[in-house]
């Protein structure tokens, strides 16, 4: 959609911006449960990364990861996530998948066809870490899920009484 690319560009220097990317992210897990996000909703005063979602009675903390991070990038970054919010009960982790030097061109935040998602236990990780990269994370929680499979993911985390550790 060429009036949303012009308007991105127009709007935010860095279409590829961790805060961009961040929000996005709670936009689609808002959606992917049902809750309509409404204007004014967001909570302009506090960083994305502490703002967490409620699951009737659990929480998620939110983080997101790409390997591109500005346009004038040429080499992909290395994947680490950060670990903002221990006191949820689960971490969904965010991958922009799409976004390496030579998918550029066709990289698209808003295409969830290019994202991929984990959603991990906090139990599962150690309380001093700050981030888990790539490699170690899919070793312990498999190849994530596609958007299309989260909400029925999530959907089933909040009809449990004790969060799982199903491997996702």
């Amino acid at each position: 959609m060429a009036d949303r690319d012009a308007f991105l560009r127009w709007c935010c220097a860095n279409p590829y911006a961790e805060e961009l990317r961040e929000a996005y992210l709670h936009w689609l897990v808002l959606h992917a449960l049902e809750l309509e996000p409404k204007p004014g909703q967001v909570r302009h005063e506090q960083p994305w990364r502490d703002q967490l979602i409620a699951l009737r009675d659990l929480t998620l903390a939110l983080s997101s990861a790409a390997y591109i991070q500005h346009p004038e990038q040429q080499e992909p970054q290395s994947i680490s996530f950060k670990l903002w919010a221990f006191q949820a009960d689960y971490q969904v982790l965010g991958l922009l998948e799409g976004s390496t030097p030579q998918s550029l061109q066709g990289l698209d935040l808003f295409d969830v066809t290019q994202w991929r998602f984990w959603v991990v236990p906090s139990r599962d990780l150690h309380p001093d870490r700050r981030s888990i990269g790539l490699n170690p994370l899919r070793r312990s929680h498999g190849e994530g899920l596609v958007y299309g499979e989260l909400p029925a993911h999530l959907e089933r985390l909040g009809q449990e009484k004790t969060p799982s550790c199903d491997g996702v």
